[in-house]
């Protein structure tokens, strides 16, 4: 019944499974190693009994024999070590693999519920608890089979003096089982604190440019520490808890000990139902008792705090809102994005009410209006970043919900305003949309963007490497960089949000020449705050108080 509880571990047992030969390596040496502790302390007690009685002989075999078991029992314990870390890094990596797989499938909507340090807890601290959750499980039984094979060794010493530590031990069981519930309970507040830090610390990391120029070190400083009070009084309750309990149960052992002194001196020994080497032996053991709870409770420990973390791994890889494709495969050859009644709330705010909008191939239209107007939410709904409801939706006459995931992201690109450079060389971040690209295509793309000069004026050109998240580049740049990107994927239909929001006017305007050179195979969809010249554009649609309306520039 105790393993039944632990059903979120026990989805955890492919991982394993992919690596039997190296988990029955890990049990075989672990087995060997157990049996080898249990037979040092056999041979110990010889060992003792020999020099006690002046037997030299008998002495020197059984240190030999000693010598030979110390070795074997050590070369085990390295060969454990070694197969427990080969097993927990391979299950880290599977299970790291499939958190990620299953994040690029979930709806960008439902990610952005959550903050960052959710998810970095998760794919780092918890992810390695499961992955050495067997080899510690592993490492706990070991000692405990051994440790429990001295109370049975203790029994043939001596009956009352193994009845009297089994009572003893129960207690103990008692107290370390209420130790490692109330460890858990604290656990839980100190990992949610721990988001809360890693959260704030890497807004820290992302927005330290808006911090200096906005002087909010005092205010940034104020926060992090209230957060971090709060993490260190989460950890402290729980290590003070924990090392409260622990004492109490130390305070216990002394005790059993105290009165197990008493039961000899006054009855065992003068009674001779012991001897004075037995005793010895039981008092050179009963360290070993003690020890055989608290690795029962460590095992328990392993199972209740590994239930726990399984479960908030769980919480990804089987999140439910996963995004939705259909299985149409037909190819979006012409490019019509056609909007019927579409309404969409967010936190329970209309932002768009009833919009129809028929956009047609082969042109260049711009969509314009106040911030907050629901520009960017519409191109968030063009590219199933948000969910609509059926039959709002339609590239060539196919609902957005019924087509294909591949054929949909082959067909549809969208570049953002802020757009996320990764940390490499700029022709990684370019080939990465198109890796079987050639560097004349790349250079095309490029061009085409207004960046190739720029980027061939760097020390390595295009093997420049770009610093985290773009800081060694400027906005224009970077957006340029995303144009780019969207050139060479050269999908059919092109959705722009902001393109020129951190381009100079000269920039803007090759850019919107390029688009209306490039609009006789493709459908571009624009949205800009403010436009200077209309004429690059075939249609200029305005949106306010969530309605389209077309405007008459053309």
């Amino acid at each position: 019944m105790f393993f039944k509880r632990f059903k979120n571990l026990r989805a955890f047992k492919p991982y394993y499974k992919k690596h039997l030969k190296i988990i029955i390596a890990l049990l075989t040496v672990m087995f060997i190693a157990s049996a080898t502790g249990v037979f040092l302390s056999y041979l110990m007690s010889e060992q003792l009994i020999g020099i006690t009685n002046e037997l030299v002989d008998v002495a020197i075999k059984f240190t030999i024999f000693i010598l030979i078991a110390v070795t074997i029992h050590h070369i085990n314990w390295f060969l454990w070590s070694k197969f427990a870390f080969l097993l927990s890094k391979k299950v880290a990596f599977d299970i790291k693999k499939d958190i990620i797989k299953n994040l690029l499938s979930t709806k960008y909507i439902s990610i952005k519920e959550n903050k960052t340090g959710y998810y970095l807890e998760r794919i780092n601290d918890d992810v390695n608890e499961i992955s050495n959750f067997l080899s510690n499980v592993s490492g706990a039984v070991v000692d405990l089979l051994t440790n429990f094979a001295f109370l049975v060794m203790i029994y043939f010493f001596s009956w009352e003096c193994g009845l009297f530590f089994t009572i003893g031990i129960s207690l103990l069981f008692i107290i370390e089982s209420i130790k490692v519930n109330i460890d858990l309970k604290n656990l839980k507040l100190v990992k949610k604190e721990t988001e809360k830090v890693n959260t704030e610390f890497n807004e820290i990391i992302y927005g330290m440019k808006d911090i200096k120029s906005f002087g909010l070190k005092s205010a940034i400083n104020d926060k992090m520490e209230i957060s971090n009070d709060n993490l260190l009084k989460s950890v402290y309750k729980k290590n003070t808890t924990f090392e409260l309990i622990s004492r109490f149960a130390t305070y216990l052992q002394w005790i059993i000990d105290s009165i197990l002194v008493f039961i000899c001196m006054l009855w065992l020994l003068p009674t001779g139902q012991i001897e004075i080497v037995t005793l010895l032996l039981i008092f050179n053991y009963k360290s070993l008792m003690y020890d055989t709870i608290g690795f029962f409770s460590k095992v328990k420990g392993y199972y209740v705090n590994g239930e726990y973390y399984a479960k908030r791994i769980l919480e990804i890889i089987n999140n439910p809102k996963k995004e939705k494709f259909g299985i149409n495969k037909q190819v979006i050859s012409l490019g019509t994005i056609e909007i019927k009644n579409l309404t969409f709330c967010y936190n329970e705010t209309n932002i768009l009410n009833k919009i129809n909008l028929t956009i047609h191939p082969n042109t260049l239209n711009v969509l314009i209006g106040n911030s907050g107007s629901g520009k960017s939410t519409l191109f968030m709904l063009l590219s199933k970043l948000y969910e609509t409801e059926n039959e709002t939706i339609f590239y060539d006459k196919i609902d957005i919900n019924e087509i294909d995931e591949y054929v949909f992201k082959k067909n549809v690109s969208l570049v953002n305003q802020d757009p996320f450079i990764f940390n490499d060389t700029i022709l990684n971040n370019l080939k990465i949309v198109k890796p079987s690209a050639t560097q004349e295509e790349i250079e095309n793309a490029c061009k085409l963007a207004n960046i190739h000069n720029e980027i061939l004026s760097f020390e390595n050109g295009y093997n420049t490497i770009i610093a985290e998240n773009g800081t060694n580049l400027s906005g224009g740049q970077k957006q340029r960089i995303e144009i780019a990107r969207a050139f060479l994927k050269d999908s059919k239909i092109l959705l722009l949000d902001e393109p020129t929001s951190a381009l100079d006017l000269n920039n803007q305007i090759k850019l919107f020449e390029t688009l209306n050179s490039l609009k006789q195979n493709k459908t571009i969809f624009v949205i800009a705050h403010k436009i200077n010249d209309y004429k690059y554009f075939d249609n200029v649609y305005q949106l306010k108080n969530g309605t389209i309306n077309k405007l008459g520039f053309n």
